[in-house]
């Protein structure tokens, strides 16, 4: 009775060794990944390429100065001051965003290397050589069953453990990133446009007043509603620049979860997982669950 409960036991587990091969092969789960990370590589690539058209409004307004003296009546009003907060945030994003493309492409090159064929041959090979050593008594070894199961246990790791990082990694991102993502990428272009648009009017106001006020006879008149119109102007972009600066920080505590965050904990979950598999008597757990007695050694 025994004997016939080991044997179930060491079937099950060379079913689950050759099954593990097998996965090894099908390349399905790879494209899938593969299609996870070039998604990713989108949200990021298309965020800042928002963000990048964002600092460029900045750049032109921080050349853009509105001076009239219509008179010798000074208007002045310096449009750059109201842009350091913004361009401060545009370059944080920028490191946030290199710091993820960096991620990205690390998991990039170790997905690769894991679908390599070497992986997948020494990966077959630990197999082959632990089947032989569970169903041939007379090859078994314990030192040497201990030394080829954690070849086996790393190959494995090199094979599966980036794919299941990026699936895992996207799950969450697709259940509880998604939306607010949507939300602020749409809301950023939004503000986008419409700060784009303000700043059109900005210059249009200081090419205009500049050339026509001379022939003006109301010129008090004319210098109030100069500027209250740019006033105007300067609170909408103060708004719109304060908007942007919101959602740049929801798009960067998003993709430093996704990007950063979310991968390093899988990482140390399986690496955690890992230790405790390389420092554990593998051999000692199957003589006593699996072997018969009559074959212990």
């Amino acid at each position: 009775m025994l004997y016939n409960a080991s044997m179930i036991k060491k079937l099950i587990l060379s079913f689950f060794l050759i099954i593990l091969v097998q996965l090894s092969f099908v390349k399905s789960v790879d494209r899938t990944s593969s299609e996870q990370l070039d998604k990713a590589f989108t949200r990021s690539v298309t965020v800042f390429a928002i963000a990048r058209s964002l600092n460029g409004l900045i750049s032109v307004l921080q050349g853009t100065e509105v001076y009239a003296t219509p008179a010798g009546v000074g208007v002045n009003f310096a449009v750059g001051q109201i842009v350091d907060p913004m361009n401060d945030m545009v370059e944080r994003f920028s490191w946030v965003m290199l710091m993820s493309s960096v991620s990205l492409g690390v998991q990039e090159i170790l997905l690769h290397f894991g679908q390599s064929p070497m992986v997948e041959f020494f990966l077959a090979v630990s197999v082959l050589v632990l089947l032989g050593m569970i169903w041939i008594p007379r090859l078994w070894h314990k030192q040497s069953f201990n030394l080829v199961f954690k070849a086996f246990i790393v190959f494995g790791f090199l094979r599966f453990l980036v794919p299941l990082i990026v699936l895992l990694n996207e799950g969450i991102y697709t259940y509880t990133l998604h939306d607010r993502y949507e939300s602020a990428k749409a809301s950023l272009e939004t503000a986008h446009l419409q700060t784009e648009n303000i700043v059109q009017q900005v210059r249009k106001a200081e090419i205009r007043h500049e050339s026509s006020w001379f022939d003006t006879l109301d010129i008090t008149q004319k210098v109030e509603n100069f500027k209250m119109k740019m006033q105007g102007l300067w609170e909408a972009l103060k708004h719109k620049f304060n908007s942007a600066i919101e959602y740049i920080l929801v798009l960067i505590s998003i993709f430093i979860v996704q990007s950063v965050l979310l991968p390093l904990f899988f990482l140390w979950l399986f690496m955690k997982l890992f230790r405790s598999f390389m420092q554990s008597d593998i051999a000692a757990i199957f003589e006593e669950y699996l072997m018969p007695t009559h074959l212990k050694r």
